[in-house]
């Protein structure tokens, strides 16, 4: 980031204030001060609480705008901000972060600034604000967030980003730590430490309690004596652990609320079977295969005697090092590190063969008793891309990487670097027991990959879960684990329901590598919360607090590996107690709205943002058909707005050809469909293969490369949409919006043989029904439908039933709450609902017939319709095409339903669908004119 002087920054965790006429050498006065920058880390039971407050003063006579930049941890939970200038207080509140967007929607709508906080670095994310600090005034910003510190090999790691970009009279760092188990060692480092800033650094370090300092002066942050500029730029990093045996671990109670942390000091590491998986496609080419091979040179040579491993390459097809996995023997290392040392990026990604490989190879060694009886099982898999040979719907990929490995393996996956589809790898990956990791291309991905490897390559105890037998117990987090791994630690959350309960106990059981592995411990609830309250700790209600941090982290992970209702429920629950506990989560955002003199209100939402947007795109290709395809490799790289999307095609070509390129591209998306003519953008440098194939290649074998833009429009709203209607012939839900005259009665079923007729009366001024009615001329009955009750006439009989009150006459139709059921015939159902507002009614058509009686009418058209496609920007309904818009984001809440994967959204007149034969009548009850003529 180029933050020379011309905008005025203040930033803490990335504490940054730019200022106008910045200068090097002599000491000069910024017009923006930041008088102080204090970061105070209060951490008890590893659960860090983080406030940051920045004050500055504007020295100038005239506005200017400051910028509030905040690095923090990935993992972390933004929970409070305010800011005060001038005197004036503003307080962030946490909202539904569908509401929050919505309401910086209409900020923008109405022309008022508004700020939207979306950025993701490696470790780190930012919150960002900037606001208008008037002339002479003051202002203070506050941030607070909380995170759980994991144990990562044998510490604990409290991590602060610190550059002010200028010098602070009072700058410090704080940290407090309580761990009850006592505190084994303490420590703190930094990259920009020279030995008299490290000589201002106080660790106090006593018992259970230790304290950290960092407060230079202003002559210890000159980079020289007479320099303006601050030598604090980069990582303050606090490390700690906590005394350990070999038990059931350390319980915290407080509140009703407890706490059981689990990380018992075992030498005995379990044997592991691993096989690594490594992508050498054309995509991996130059630095990225550089730094696998150096990473795998480290991991290879890392690795036990005791250990089996096999190790594959994989491209359009794959190659073993060895058919079977072997011992970790100094021969075997050693042909091993001479197969990664020849591998070439070449080729096309077939990910589904190459895990199937992994999964087979294990199998086979397990069947043949190869590997010892009690050892842990992996496969490492490594890729820069998406599939693109072979099977490439990822969709079966998953399905076949589950069966294949489940009772085999835990799968871990990295993505190497931005250009893959991300949420692919996490969810396969969380699917078979294990997760996926991001690494980023720079001059450390070999290190990266390295310490990734180190996390998992020392299991010591296998199938480990923590019971509380005598404990009535709810919200109990996951106490069920695959691995314990060296250096790390199992948390487990939970709330105690009775007070009558003295003693908790809790026992723990595994499998060790020679035995079974069983403890237990107990500890006196009573005894605890006196002792809790005699070392007053540093944030008392910090068991419930880290208990729904945990919670919402574990509901968080199992929307993306689950689907339908289950991912509703955790998707629900997560949201209920990020807004009871004001977390910013991924469901959530904090909405601040402040008021500015010279620009007017400002409404800033700052949500949480996702590991990476470009994780839902399928490519497809239309080839020449006077080429032969070798294959072909797709990249994307996204912004907020767009993406660029590049095809490599590789081709036998003959010379005319290769002039006469034409290819066209399908980009698919959850909120995106669109095609490009490839051959009309502008095209990438004509490559000479050099590379050697395993059959004969044409000299003019040739790569192409070509890239197109394509903008990314917004999800899809429905609710300006009157109908939402499934239908057999076609997998998207149908958002039909009727375009007539507001009050315009409009007949949407009709069916002569069964005699029943279906009209609605279009609201005013509103996307819905005022009335929908039913004629049953058979029976000679009536069913009427308002926002206010429900009419039921037959003959000289009318029953009226009220939506707040239950309904058992009613025969007709089922009411549910605010939807009434209405069946029509087997198979074809419509459900009329209340909308949100509760002024005017929704209608859904879900139909499942492929002969329906109903064949006149405007949804009619719609049902009747075996053969309806759809294609890119239209829909084909009774031989008509129509405009549409798809999308698998879809907003359908509207009607009541909480998810869609894809919808088609269109507009129609009530004669568009009817080779012109309207479908407007003139009262609720009429009949279609034409069936009256017919009848």
């Amino acid at each position: 980031m180029d933050l020379s002087g011309r905008r005025p920054v203040v930033s803490a965790l990335l504490l940054i204030l730019c200022y106008a006429g910045h200068s090097r050498g002599a000491a000069t006065r910024p017009s923006l001060l930041i008088h102080n920058m204090d970061i105070d880390c209060k951490v008890t039971s590893r659960f860090a609480h983080t406030v940051i407050v920045a004050k500055i003063e504007n020295r100038l006579d005239s506005s200017h705008e400051a910028v509030f930049d905040v690095e923090l941890p990935k993992t972390a939970f933004i929970t409070n901000f305010s800011m005060t200038i001038d005197g004036v207080t503003t307080v962030g509140t946490v909202k539904k972060k569908t509401e929050a967007d919505a309401q910086y929607g209409r900020a923008v709508s109405k022309g008022e600034n508004a700020g939207l906080i979306q950025s993701i670095g490696r470790k780190m994310e930012n919150f960002r604000i900037s606001v208008n600090v008037g002339a002479r005034a003051m202002a203070i910003f506050t941030l607070t967030y909380e995170e759980l510190l994991k144990r990562y090999q044998g510490a604990y790691q409290l991590q602060v980003k610190v550059k002010p970009k200028q010098l602070v009279e009072n700058f410090q760092i704080t940290a407090d730590i309580a761990e009850p188990q006592g505190i084994s060692f303490v420590n703190a480092v930094a990259g920009f430490m020279t030995n008299e800033l490290m000589d201002t650094v106080q660790i106090d370090h006593s018992g259970n309690r230790a304290h950290v300092l960092f407060k230079p002066t202003l002559e210890q942050q000159r980079k020289c004596p007479a320099c303006s500029e601050t030598l604090l730029d980069g990582d303050f990093v606090i490390k700690y652990d906590v005394n350990r045996e070999t038990s059931a671990g350390n319980i915290q109670i407080v509140n009703g609320y407890f706490v059981h942390y689990f990380a018992p000091s075992i030498q005995k590491r379990v044997p592991k079977n691993v096989v690594f998986v490594i992508d050498s496609s054309g995509s991996m080419a130059g630095h990225k295969i550089k730094q696998t091979y150096e990473a795998f040179m480290k991991i290879l040579s890392d690795l036990p005697e005791d250990d089996h491993f096999g190790l594959l390459k994989f491209s359009s097809h794959v190659v073993t090092w060895n058919d079977s996995l072997v011992a970790a023997t100094p021969d075997n290392i050693q042909s091993a590190k001479k197969f990664v040392g020849k591998m070439k990026a070449e080729g096309g990604t077939d990910i589904n063969l190459a895990l199937l490989s992994a999964a087979q190879m294990l199998k086979n060694a397990q069947e043949a008793k190869i590997l010892p009886e009690i050892s842990a099982s992996s496969i490492i898999f490594l890729s820069d891309g998406d599939p693109t040979f072979g099977e490439t719907n990822i969709d079966t990929i998953m399905r076949n990487v589950k069966r294949a490995a489940e009772g085999v393996a835990t799968l871990y996956s990295l993505g190497f670097g931005a250009d893959l589809d991300y949420s692919f790898l996490e969810k396969m990956s969380l699917e078979n027991g294990g997760v996926a990791r991001r690494i980023y291309v720079d001059s450390d991905s070999a290190l990266q990959l390295q310490d990734f490897y180190k996390e998992v390559s020392d299991p010591v105890l296998l199938d480990v879960t923590l019971r509380y037998p005598n404990l009535p117990v709810t919200g109990l987090t996951q106490n069920s684990f695959k691995y314990y791994y060296q250096g790390s630690e199992i948390v487990v959350a939970g709330h105690i329901d009775s007070n009558a309960i003295d003693v908790l106990i809790a026992e723990v059981a595994a499998q060790g590598v020679t035995d079974p592995f069983s403890v237990r411990v107990e500890t006196d609830i009573k005894e605890d919360v006196e002792a809790k309250k005699e070392q007053k700790y540093i944030f008392g209600d910090f068991t419930e607090r880290l208990w729904a941090y945990l919670t919402i982290d574990q509901l968080l992970t199992k929307r993306i590996s689950s689907d339908g209702e289950l991912k509703e429920n955790s998707t629900e629950e997560a949201l209920r107690l990020s807004l009871k506990y004001n977390f910013v989560t991924p469901l959530t955002s904090m909405v601040i709205t402040t008021s500015e003199e010279s620009a007017g209100p400002k409404t800033i939402v700052a949500g949480k943002p996702k590991e990476e947007i470009k994780d839902c795109y399928n490519v497809s290709v239309w080839l020449p058909s006077t080429s032969q395809q070798i294959g072909y490799i797709v990249t994307h790289s996204c912004s907020a707005s767009e993406c660029i999307v590049k095809v490599f095609f590789l081709f036998l070509f003959t010379p005319e050809h290769v002039n006469g390129f034409h290819a066209m591209l399908k980009l698919q998306s959850y909120n995106m469909e669109d095609v490009a003519d490839l051959s009309r953008s502008a095209p990438g440098s004509l490559l000479r293969i050099r590379r050697t194939f395993s059959h004969p290649v044409s000299p003019f074998a040739r790569t192409i490369a070509r890239s197109v833009m394509l903008r990314k429009p917004k999800p899809l709203d429905c609710s300006s949409s009157h109908l939402l209607i499934s239908v057999a012939a076609i997998t998207e839900k149908i958002c039909l919006e009727i375009s007539e005259p507001q009050d315009g009665v409009i007949n949407l079923f009709h069916s002569s043989d069964r005699g029943i007729t279906v009209n609605g009366k279009l609201s005013e001024g509103e996307s819905g029904f005022e009335k929908i009615g039913l004629v049953h001329k058979k029976k000679m009955a009536t069913l009427e439908v308002t926002a206010e009750n429900i009419t039921v006439t037959k003959g000289r009989d009318t029953q009226v039933h009220l939506w707040t009150a239950a309904a058992p006459g009613l025969r007709v139709a089922r009411k549910e709450g605010n939807r009434l059921v209405v069946s029509l015939e087997p198979g074809l159902k419509l459900v009329i609902s209340l909308a949100q507002t509760l002024d005017l009614l929704k209608l859904q058509v879900e139909s499942k017939r492929a002969d329906s009686n109903y064949t006149i009418g405007l949804v009619s058209h719609v049902t009747s319709d075996n053969d309806i496609i759809v294609t890119f920007g239209d829909i084909i309904i009774q031989g008509r095409s129509l405009p549409s818009q798809r999308s698998c984001l879809c907003d359908v809440t509207s009607f009541g339903v909480k998810t869609a994967s894809c919808c088609v959204a269109l507009t129609v007149e009530s004669d568009e669908l009817s080779a012109g034969a309207p479908h407007l009548l003139h009262s609720l009850f009429d009949i279609p004119p034409a069936i009256n003529e017919q009848n």
